[in-house]
């Protein structure tokens, strides 16, 4: 006759501890689910077909005279004497870090690990698309030819008409109206004068061989030049707001300027995939509320322009000229402002989906390489005033009308 197995010879067959202690290396979870299993089955045997389908596999092999009827706990019993304690698994970790995330997976779902991420964005695939013009001239077409693809022939008509209009309504004595030619002449003795500085603007029409420049002095006297410049205008002051009108516009008088050729930068020329966006300052030190001071800045005081530029060639895309304090208050902050404003024909791109479809999503702004690509608002100050035709005047818009020059 069998005998039957009591408490305290299972409990000797599967070496219960005295203590519950662990060791650092050592991992007593599976033993000790085993003896609380049984346990549990030993103290509430009508609960047992639960447990059984619930433990691990190889404690699920009860027979099903057990599972169907409250067998008492010595018969329940008999049917575990071939069970064998499971061994414990050792795992050994070679690092504290290994040991941290064993640890800590020991406490997470099996289908959730930790992935490190090592892969990084190829740097050349923001140089994949470079600046390209829209419209190709003859490689012997002359500079004024590239010149006017910028200053368009509207743009020539504002300038004349604004200047005669002007005129007129200062009754300017002894005044004949301007026209495009003579327009273009104007401008073409400021660019060189901004090649060719000297001291003083007469001394360009000196007698004095060594000062004189024919190339200005025999296109337009002086008297005629001085007039035009003291006459310029770009807008028509009896058509201005007050301050206190909702339309007020601290860039009226240059205002159809700035537009028409933020229009002709755009229309120029394709977005490359590498551009930025910075700060460009003019030089002005006379009294105007848009000065800025800018201390880190070479021109120190003057009027602030934030530029989007090609980081290679420094191209001008976009700009626009700060004017203080709108009142109307930003979350993102006045960078973040400026930079979603000006780059914002390059805001989404088509990405590819896993079902094969297109969608727009918003394209990342700062994932470039900064140091790389940071310079293109320098590299165009730094072209722009090689040659620039900026010259000291009282009128504060005029400085302003020699930056779109030269830009």
């Amino acid at each position: 006759m069998p005998r039957y197995l009591n408490e305290n010879d299972i409990g000797q067959m599967l070496d219960i501890p005295d203590d519950g202690s662990e060791d650092g290396f050592e991992s007593d979870e599976a033993e000790e689910f085993n003896v609380n299993t049984i346990q549990r089955l030993l103290e509430a045997p009508d609960d047992s077909s639960d447990l059984l389908q619930n433990s691990p596999t190889h404690l699920n092999t009860t027979p099903n005279s057990c599972s169907e009827s409250g067998t008492s706990t010595i018969a329940l019993c008999s049917q575990l004497d071939n069970l064998q304690p499971v061994k414990p698994l050792i795992v050994q970790s070679s690092s504290p870090l290994e040991q941290e995330l064993t640890d800590e997976s020991e406490c997470e779902d099996e289908s959730w690990g930790k992935v490190f991420w090592t892969s990084r964005p190829d740097p050349d695939e923001f140089d994949k698309v470079t600046i390209k013009p829209r419209y190709l001239l003859n490689r012997r077409a002359r500079p004024v030819a590239h010149f006017k693809k910028f200053f368009s022939d509207e743009v020539f008509d504002l300038i004349v008409t604004q200047t005669n209009l002007y005129a007129e309504q200062q009754n300017i004595k002894n005044w004949q109206p301007v026209d495009t030619q003579e327009i273009s002449a104007f401008l073409g003795i400021l660019i060189i004068m901004g090649y060719h500085i000297l001291p003083h603007i007469d001394l360009y029409w000196s007698s004095d061989p060594g000062f004189r420049v024919n190339e200005i002095a025999e296109v337009m006297p002086v008297k005629r030049f001085k007039k035009i410049l003291e006459t310029l205008h770009l807008n028509d002051n009896n058509q201005q707001p007050s301050r206190e009108d909702v339309n007020f516009d601290k860039l009226y008088k240059i205002r159809p300027l700035i537009s028409l050729l933020s229009q002709s930068f755009e229309n120029n020329a394709f977005n490359s995939s590498s551009q930025s966006i910075d700060e460009s300052m003019i030089l002005f030190k006379g009294r105007s509320s848009l000065k800025q001071y800018m201390p880190l800045k070479p021109i120190k005081r003057g009027y602030k322009v934030w530029c989007c530029c090609d980081s290679s060639t420094g191209y001008l895309y976009n700009y626009e000229i700060y004017t203080g304090k709108t009142g109307q208050g930003t979350e993102e902050g006045l960078g973040a402002n400026v930079v979603k404003k000006l780059s914002m024909e390059v805001t989404t791109v088509q990405r590819t989906q896993k079902n094969g479809t297109r969608e727009a999503v918003s394209c990342p702004m700062v994932v470039k390489e900064y140091t790389k690509r940071m310079g293109g608002v320098d590299r165009f100050d730094q072209v722009k005033g090689t040659y620039a035709v900026g010259r000291r005047s009282k009128r504060w818009w005029l400085r302003i009308f020699y930056f779109l020059v030269d830009a």
